[in-house]
């Protein structure tokens, strides 16, 4: 029950700790090395007999750049029923492929891909000596300032947002985090948006890791950059980031899945990988590239067949022989409004226009003498144009934080980080052709040694009575619920808050993807005074249960996430939204 004592803890938290705390570019050295063996498990389901079946899938690449490097180790390949043929192909852009044929398919064809990848991150401060605007591109890297079908890089909206972002910039570095730090901020993360074009994200503010690239390289390429989208794998271990010596870390994750990332060239350096999710400069031992090119379409993985397109699945597993982290945290800067992650970036200094030293001479200086004053003209005002109307208006930056409470007649109101799939499709057909889709399960195992906490804010006094997790059951027993307490300096309090009716997980119903789970608040809880409260996940037994999140912050503040594995300390800052919604009633005065 919310009791005196807590009003008293939100009125304290709310004077000495501010509700949202600020967002953080931190600046890291140290390095990321990793051997990872991952295994994909590939089935194509076969209905109707196939005359013929192409599947054609990337290689992992090889890397070489200051910041990160990958190589594979080995390679195996095992397929049921024996393929036809198995050949190799380099496409235009130099990635490589293995393209498997089947022939007269009766029935499923399976694939399983083993691979080993050594990945290193050294991330010691670079030093980029590019000005911008930037001269002398060679041709290879002027092939990505030309725009594509999804990267509308000559469009007027992208090059007027793109003028903006980069006004006054006089490095390339300074240039290159004007975008990436606008595109962070701008997009907020939904899978499956209904285009994945670099437009759709910049008037919509949504999209999945391809409008984040794709916006990316369009803003950047219309600024004269040369950029390109990566495609790879994401494996779903984390890495963590020391934040101060007592133990605090923030938490790197983006669920296991394909993803797209970006490249950016720099003379003396060549192509960094940048992720607006995640990093600048580099990407994590998590991230494998496979393959790159002017946009995400027609790099990745595909297949052609015929008379009729089969069913596809992908099961993907990783293990880590060796997983070093070792990271230091250097400083940080003020944007964008999550965390995102950077080495050191020294920049080439301002160009400086020398001024000719003044003339001197011994001659007398002639006196000038005045111009004719002309005769004034007459002024004919001409009519003001009438201005052609934009054709869309771009939707301004988010403002930090949750929006506020919007009761409707009856004084009820839902509010939360509402918004996921409830089911996730891992591939698109058009025509005889199928592409596996870049979509992650992004969900965390919440019932295990980790407990789980997501921050809300009220600004009124309300009535809760029900709060909503997007969630999923694998199976256990027991029962869950929630705890709902006040905020203390940031993380959950310890005491003082309301525990929710239990819910059995006997009485939860298992579905193939991801449904809201209610937790309804005893009817006798005093209302909920204004401030922040976390919801605290909590279980008995052996519950086995996922909770969805969103990558990114799109409704709190870069902090509202937590978990610890320590009792109550909650030393972990996790760089997603869990969704949520909370239910309940204004208090009238």
């Amino acid at each position: 029950m919310v009791n005196k004592a807590l009003r008293i803890a939100v009125v304290l938290a709310s004077l000495l700790f501010p509700v949202l705390a600020q967002a953080k570019t931190l600046v890291v050295t140290g390095r990321l090395s990793s051997e990872v063996t991952v295994t994909q498990m590939i089935t194509f389901g076969v209905d109707q007999k196939l005359s013929e079946l192409t599947y054609r899938f990337p290689l992992p690449a090889r890397v070489g750049v200051p910041s990160i490097s990958q190589r594979m180790i080995d390679h195996r390949l095992s397929f049921d029923p024996e393929p036809e043929s198995v050949t190799d192909e380099t496409d235009s852009y130099g990635n490589s492929y293995k393209v498997v044929v089947w022939k007269q398919l009766p029935s499923d064809a399976r694939a399983t891909i083993v691979f080993t990848a050594d990945i290193d991150a050294v991330l010691d401060p670079l030093s980029a000596k590019s000005r911008f605007p930037l001269r002398g591109i060679p041709e290879d890297a002027a092939l990505y300032l030309k725009p594509s079908k999804l990267v509308q890089s000559t469009d007027p909206e992208i090059a007027a947002k793109a003028a903006e972002l980069t006004a006054g910039a006089t490095s390339e570095s300074a240039a290159v985090d004007a975008i990436l730090n606008f595109v962070a901020d701008q997009i907020r993360y939904e899978t499956p948006p209904k285009s994945y074009d670099a437009l759709f994200g910049l008037r919509t503010g949504t999209g999945n890791c391809q409008n984040f690239a794709h916006l990316s390289c369009a803003l950047l390429r219309a600024s004269g950059i040369p950029a390109r989208v990566a495609v790879g794998l994401t494996l779903k271990d984390k890495w963590k980031i020391p934040l101060d010596d007592r133990g605090s870390s923030l938490v790197q994750g983006m669920g296991e899945g394909l993803h797209a990332w970006v490249e950016i060239y720099y003379p003396g350096l060549g192509w960094l990988p940048y992720d607006p999710q995640q990093s600048k400069q580099f990407t994590s031992t998590r991230h494998i590239k496979y393959a790159h090119g002017p946009e995400a379409a027609g790099i990745g993985t595909s297949w052609r067949s015929s008379p009729v397109l089969p069913r596809y699945s992908a099961l993907i597993s990783s293990s880590f022989s060796k997983d070093v982290v070792d990271l230091t945290l250097k400083g940080s800067g003020s944007d964008p409004r999550g965390y995102i992650t950077s080495n050191e970036m020294i920049a080439a200094a301002p160009e400086v226009i020398p001024v000719p030293p003044p003339v001197t001479t011994h001659e007398p200086v002639p006196v000038p003498q005045p111009e004719p004053v002309p005769e004034p003209k007459k002024i004919v005002k001409k009519p003001e144009p009438i201005p052609e109307p934009p054709r869309h208006v771009v939707k301004p930056r988010r403002p930090s934080g949750p929006p506020p409470l919007k009761p409707d007649r009856n004084g009820m109101v839902v509010f939360g980080n509402t918004r996921f799939p409830a089911n996730l499709s891992f591939y698109t057909n058009s025509g005889d052709r199928g592409e596996a889709s870049l979509e992650r399960e992004t969900a965390e195992y919440v019932t295990s040694t980790g407990v789980y906490a997501q921050a809300f804010v009220l600004d009124r006094p309300l009535r809760i009575e029900k709060v909503s997790l997007a969630m999923k059951k694998f199976g256990g027993d027991g029962t869950v619920y929630l705890d709902i307490v006040a905020d203390d300096g940031g993380k959950p309090g310890l005491v003082n808050g309301v525990r929710s009716k239990p819910v059995y997980l006997e009485n939860v119903r298992k579905t193939p993807g991801y449904g809201w789970l209610d937790f309804t608040v005893p009817e006798d809880s005093d209302p909920f005074p204004p401030g922040k409260y976390w919801m605290v996940l909590r279980r008995s037994g052996e519950a086995i249960m996922n909770w969805y999140y969103t990558p990114g912050k799109p409704y709190g503040g870069p902090d509202d996430t937590r978990s610890t594995v320590r009792g109550w300390q909650w030393e972990d800052v996790l760089t997603y939204d869990f969704v949520f919604k909370v239910a309940g009633r204004v208090v009238r005065r």
